[in-house]
C-alpha cells in the first residue's frame, strides 16, 4: 500500500460511488516524559475517500499541526494538558470524530529548603532540622539518621512534618549523628544531609554488667547501658582481648545497640572476667563482671535396644558427662512408669545402669534413663526385648495329592513364635524307615501348607516339621503317620546305551538300568525297539522280560544301513520312558554294483581318461572309499595298471587318468568302485588306442664304404615307432660350414643311403630322424671323417674275470688298437666246457655298443654256476666290431663281406686258443671264472 509522505497510509479507494464517514482507528494514549525529554501522540484513522482524509492537533480549542503524529521535542511544564485528535474528509457532509489524550510532564524534586551541614543542639531542648522540596508530582519525604531509617528507630522524639522538616525534642546525647533528607517521586530523587551535634557531657553507665552463671551451649547477656555527648563508643575486653567493638566482630561476640554484649553459644573456655567501657570526648568510664561456664551434662553412653533370650540377664548401660562442680541424679522408667528395685534382686537400678536377671516375656517395654541437674537434663531410651525358642507347630496332617501321584499336601496350626519372628521351617522326612533328613530347609514362615513334591512313587514316608527363630530351632511337631506312593512306570530310562555293528547284519545293543531312585516301582524287563535311522516307518520291538538281561543282538538286518535304536524299562505299572535314540550302522560290505555311464577315451599319446557316475548308492553297501582306475595291454592282460582315485562328492560325474603309457598301443580300460571290506565288480573293458606320437630315435646307425669322396649310411628303424613310419629326414654337414648343410626326405622303406660328392679326409656331421603323421621325431647323430677306409682294430689283451656271481661276471682288458676309427661295438663270445671234456660252440653271450674307450664290461645273463659240476668251464672271446657311432646303433652294414672276415678270425683265434687252454690243463692250471680262453679283435 503507498505510503505519504506525512506518515499517513493511504489505501485504494473504492468505487466513486462508496463514501464511509471518518473514524478514529487508533487513538492517542495518555503520555507521560521528564521535562526536556520527547514526547508523541499519535493518531490513525480511516476515511472513504481516503484522499479527502485529514487529521489534526487541537490544544485547548487551538489547532496545533496537521498528520497522524504530534511531536514536542523538548517538553515543559507549560506543555502539560488535555491534546484532541481530530479526523474529517473534506468536501463531505460527515461529522469529524475526536479522540482525546493527556500529556503529563514531570519535574525532578529539589529542595527549596534544607539546613546547615551542622547543627548544635542543647541537652533537654528542642531542635528543628529544616527540609523541603518541591517538582511534579509532589516529591514525599524520608529521614533517616544514621542510614537508618526513622521509622524503624520508632523514637517518639522524634516528630516529622512536611511543611518544615524534622522536630528532635528533649535532645539527648544519643541523638548526634547524621540525619539525612531524602525527597522521592516517579520523576527521581534528591537528598541533603546534616550532622547533629549535642553539647559534649561525658558517658555514664546507666546498668552496668553484672557477674554470669551459664551452661555450656546457651546464651551469655551482659548489661552496659550507658549516657553521654557526643554517644560514648562501646567496647567489651576479655583481659586485655578486645572481643567486641564499633570496629571488631569476632564470631560468637555479639555487641547489641543498647551497649550490652551477647555470647552465643557460650563455651567453657568462655569463663573469665568481661569488661565494658564507655568513652567519648569528654571522658572513658568502665565495668567489670565474671562469667561462669557449666559443662552441660548429657548422657554419653545412652542404654541400646537389646534382644535378650527368656531366662538370661538385661543390663542396659546408661552413663552421663556432667560438670564435676554439679550433682546429677538418674531415674528409669518403663511406659512413663518408674522402674523401681525389686525386694528380691531380680530387678536393680545403679547409676550407670539398670540390670534385669531371669527374664520373661512381662519384662518387655520401652525402657527411658533420665539425668537430672543444674547444668542441664538428658533422656535416652531403649527397647527390650525378650525372645525364646518357638513351639513345634501343631495339628501336622499329611494327604496324598489328588492331582500330583508323586506329592503329598501337608498342613499345620502355626505355633507361638517366641516373641521373634519365624525366620522359616524345617521340614524332615523319612523315606522307608531311613533315618530322618531334611528335605525342604527353609520353608516361608508366613504358609501353613505345603506341598510336597518329587517323592519316589512305591515307597513310604513320615514327615516331621519345627520353626526356626533368631533363637533357634524349636521342637519337632508329632510325626504324621507312615503312608506309602503308588507304584509308577520308570521315569528315567536305561542308562548307558551302547550300540555296535558286529556284523554286516547284526548290531549289539547294550545297556545299564534305569537309576534306582526312578524305577518307581519293581523293574520287570526292558522294551528295546528299532527302525531306519531317518525313516519315518514303525517300530520293531523286542521284549527283554529278565531285569538282569542287559544286552540284546540284533539280527537280519540290512548291510551297511544305519538303525535308530532306543530302550525303555518296564514295572508292573507299565512301560517307562524311552532313552535318546542311539544311532548305528551294520558293517559294510563290498560294493555289487560297478560305475555307471562309464567313458574311456585316449587324451594323447601317454594318457587315458576315464569318466563314471558312482554305483547307485543302495549298492555300494559301505563308505565309498574311492574308485580305482584299471588299464592293461590287449595282449598282455596280467600287466595290470591301477590309479586309485578318491570320490569327488560334491559331483555326480566323476573323471579320472591314467598316465604313463605306452604310445600308439591297445588297451583295455574298466573301473570299480571299492569300500573297506574291498573291491566291487569292474564296468565292462572298454578296448582303446592311444594316440599316435612323433617316434624315437633310429638304431644302429652305422657307416660302411666310407672312401674320400662317399660312404654309405645306414640305421635301423626306431624301436619306439610310436605310430607308423611314413618315412625319414636325413641331414649332413661340416661342422664349421653352416652353407653345407644337405637335406633329404626318404621313404619309409629306405634304411641306407649312400653319400657322394663328399670332400676328402673332412669330418661330417649325420643326422637321421624318423617321420609319422604326429611329425619328426628324434634325431639320431655321428660324425665321420672321409678318407682312407679304416684299418681292423687290434686284439684286446690282459684279460680277467672278477666279481664272480651266480648269473654275473666283470670282465677287464687293455683295448687293442682303433683302427684309425672309434670303437662302435664290444663283443664277448663264450664257449662251455662240459665235465667230460667235450666243447660247446662258440656263442655271443654279451655285446656293448657306443664305449669305444671302454676297459671293463659287465657279463650279464650267465647260466648260475651252481647248476654245473666242479670241472665246468667258461671260455669267453672277445670280438670288437669294426663301426662306429656315437648316439644310437644301426645294424651293420655289408654283412656278407664282414661275416666272411669275422667268420675267418674268429675261426683262427679260437683254434689258438683252445691250445693254450689244452697247455695249462696239462700243467694243472684251473682258470674257470678267472681268464678267458683267447681274446681277438676284428675290423671290417
Amino acid at each position: 500500500m503507498p505510503y505519504c509522505p506525512t506518515g499517513t497510509l493511504i489505501p485504494q479507494d473504492p468505487p466513486e460511488s462508496e463514501h464511509v464517514a471518518p473514524a478514529i482507528v487508533i487513538g492517542p494514549k495518555n503520555t507521560t516524559v521528564l521535562v526536556g525529554k520527547e514526547a508523541m501522540l499519535e493518531c490513525i484513522a480511516s476515511a472513504r475517500p481516503v484522499n479527502g482524509l485529514a487529521v489534526s492537533w487541537k490544544r485547548d480549542g487551538r489547532r496545533l499541526a496537521s498528520g497522524r503524529r504530534l511531536i514536542v521535542p523538548a517538553a515543559a511544564s507549560s506543555d502539560a494538558g488535555l491534546y484532541v485528535c481530530e479526523a474529517l474528509v473534506s468536501n463531505s457532509t460527515a461529522k469529524p470524530v475526536e479522540a482525546k489524550a493527556y500529556l503529563t510532564v514531570m519535574e525532578p524534586p529539589s529542595m527549596t529548603v534544607q539546613p546547615k551541614e551542622k547543627i548544635f543542639a542543647d541537652l533537654d531542648r528542642n531542635v528543628e532540622i529544616p527540609c523541603q522540596a518541591s517538582g511534579v508530582p509532589q516529591p514525599r519525604i524520608e529521614w533517616y539518621k544514621d542510614a537508618v531509617p526513622l521509622s524503624k528507630l520508632a523514637n517518639a522524639r522524634y516528630k516529622v512534618s512536611s511543611a518544615t522538616g524534622l522536630m528532635v525534642r528533649r535532645v539527648q546525647p544519643g541523638d548526634g549523628g547524621i540525619f539525612q533528607c531524602f525527597a522521592r517521586s516517579p520523576a527521581g530523587e534528591t537528598q541533603v544531609h546534616t550532622e547533629l551535634l549535642v553539647s559534649s557531657v561525658a558517658p555514664t553507665l546507666l546498668s552496668p554488667p553484672s557477674d554470669q552463671t551459664v551452661t555450656d551451649g546457651d546464651t551469655a547477656l551482659f548489661t552496659c547501658q550507658n549516657s553521654g555527648a557526643p554517644k560514648p563508643a562501646i567496647t567489651w575486653r576479655k583481659g586485655s582481648q578486645v572481643i567486641a567493638s564499633g570496629s571488631v566482630q569476632i564470631p560468637r561476640f555479639t555487641l547489641l545497640q543498647s551497649g550490652g554484649l551477647q555470647i552465643q553459644p557460650v563455651s567453657v573456655q568462655d569463663s573469665g572476667e568481661f569488661t565494658c567501657i564507655a568513652s567519648n570526648s569528654e571522658g572513658t568510664i568502665n565495668a567489670t563482671a565474671a562469667l561462669t561456664v557449666w559443662s552441660r551434662t548429657v548422657i554419653s553412653v545412652p542404654p541400646d535396644d537389646q534382644r535378650v533370650i527368656k531366662g538370661t540377664t538385661a543390663v542396659l548401660a546408661c552413663n552421663a558427662t556432667h560438670d564435676p562442680r554439679i550433682k546429677i541424679s538418674f531415674k528409669w522408667d518403663r511406659g512413663g512408669v518408674p522402674v523401681m528395685p525389686s525386694s528380691g534382686g531380680r530387678v536393680s537400678v545403679r547409676p550407670g545402669s539398670l540390670t534385669i536377671s531371669q527374664t520373661w516375656s512381662g519384662d518387655i517395654g520401652d525402657y527411658t534413663c533420665s539425668v537430672t541437674s543444674q547444668a542441664g537434663n538428658d533422656s535416652r531410651s531403649a527397647r527390650l526385648e525378650v525372645i525364646e525358642l518357638p513351639h513345634s507347630p501343631r495339628s501336622l496332617t499329611a494327604l496324598l495329592s489328588d492331582s500330583d501321584s508323586r506329592s503329598v499336601h501337608l498342613s499345620w496350626l502355626r505355633p507361638f513364635d517366641g516373641n521373634s519372628p519365624l525366620l522359616y521351617y524345617v521340614l524332615e522326612l523319612s523315606e522307608n524307615n531311613s533315618p530322618w533328613k531334611v528335605y525342604l530347609s527353609e520353608v516361608d514362615p508366613a504358609v501353613s501348607e505345603v506341598l510336597v513334591g518329587g517323592l519316589t512313587p512305591a515307597r513310604t514316608y513320615q514327615f516331621r516339621l519345627c520353626a526356626v527363630n533368631q533363637v533357634g530351632r524349636g521342637q519337632y511337631s508329632a510325626e504324621t503317620q507312615r503312608m506309602m506312593l503308588r507304584e509308577e512306570a520308570p521315569s528315567a530310562p536305561p542308562n548307558n546305551i551302547v550300540a555296535s555293528g558286529r556284523t554286516n547284519q547284526s548290531i549289539m545293543v547294550q545297556w545299564q538300568p534305569p537309576p534306582e531312585s526312578e524305577l518307581n516301582g519293581v523293574l520287570r524287563g526292558y522294551v528295546l525297539r528299532y527302525r531306519l535311522a531317518g525313516l519315518p516307518g514303525d517300530y520293531q520291538e523286542k521284549n527283554i522280560s529278565s531285569p538282569e538281561t542287559n544286552y540284546c543282538l540284533l539280527k537280519d538286518l540290512i548291510i551297511w544301513t544305519q538303525y535308530q535304536i532306543q530302550v525303555a524299562a518296564y514295572t508292573g505299572a507299565g512301560l517307562g520312558v524311552y532313552s535318546g535314540p542311539v544311532t548305528e550302522y551294520t558293517l559294510q560290505g563290498v560294493p555289487t554294483a560297478p560305475p555307471q555311464e562309464v567313458e574311456v577315451v585316449a587324451i594323447n599319446s601317454t594318457t587315458i581318461r576315464f569318466t563314471w557316475n558312482p554305483p547307485p548308492q543302495q549298492f555300494i553297501n559301505g563308505i565309498n572309499q574311492g574308485y580305482k582306475l584299471l588299464v592293461w595291454p590287449e595282449q598282455s592282460p596280467e600287466e595290470v595298471r591301477v590309479v586309485t582315485i578318491t570320490p569327488d562328492y560334491p559331483s555326480s560325474r566323476h573323471t579320472g587318468f591314467v598316465s604313463g603309457l605306452r604310445k600308439f598301443s591297445w588297451y583295455y580300460g574298466s573301473t570299480l568302485c571299492f569300500t573297506t571290506p574291498g573291491d566291487g565288480p569292474r564296468s565292462a573293458p572298454t578296448l582303446l588306442q592311444t594316440h599316435e606320437d612323433t617316434p624315437g630315435p633310429v638304431r644302429h646307425l652305422s657307416f660302411t664304404e666310407i672312401l674320400d669322396t662317399s660312404l654309405q649310411v645306414s640305421w635301423a628303424e626306431p624301436e619306439d615307432k610310436n605310430g607308423i613310419i611314413t618315412g625319414y629326414m636325413m641331414w649332413w654337414e661340416v661342422p664349421s660350414i653352416k652353407s653345407s648343410r644337405v637335406e633329404r626326405s626318404l621313404s619309409n622303406s629306405t634304411v641306407q643311403y649312400q653319400l657322394t660328392g663328399l670332400t676328402s679326409t673332412t669330418a661330417y656331421m649325420i643326422q637321421v630322424a624318423a617321420l609319422t603323421g604326429a611329425g619328426q621325431g628324434a634325431v639320431t647323430s655321428s660324425t665321420i671323417s672321409t678318407g682312407v677306409p679304416p684299418e681292423l682294430p687290434g686284439a684286446p689283451s690282459n684279460l680277467v674275470i672278477s666279481n664272480i656271481s651266480p648269473r654275473t661276471a666283470t670282465l677287464r682288458f687293455h683295448p687293442g688298437s682303433d683302427g684309425k676309427t672309434a670303437i662302435s661295438r664290444w663283443i664277448v663270445e663264450g664257449q662251455v666246457v662240459k665235465e667230460d671234456g667235450k666243447e660247446e660252440e662258440w656263442r655271443v653271450v654279451y655285446q656293448k655298443d657306443n664305449e669305444p674307450n671302454a676297459d671293463t664290461l659287465e657279463i650279464p645273463s650267465l647260466t648260475p654256476y651252481t647248476q654245473y659240476s666242479c670241472s665246468m668251464q667258461i671260455l669267453i672271446t672277445l670280438l670288437e666290431t669294426s663301426y662306429r657311432r656315437t648316439e644310437g646303433e644301426g645294424r651293420r652294414a655289408g654283412e656278407r663281406n664282414a661275416d666272411e672276415k669275422v667268420g675267418r678270425a674268429a675261426e683262427s683265434i679260437k683254434l689258438e686258443n683252445r691250445h693254450r687252454m689244452r697247455d695249462k690243463e696239462s700243467r694243472g692250471d684251473d682258470e674257470r671264472g678267472e681268464f678267458v680262453s683267447g681274446i681277438c679283435s676284428l675290423f671290417y
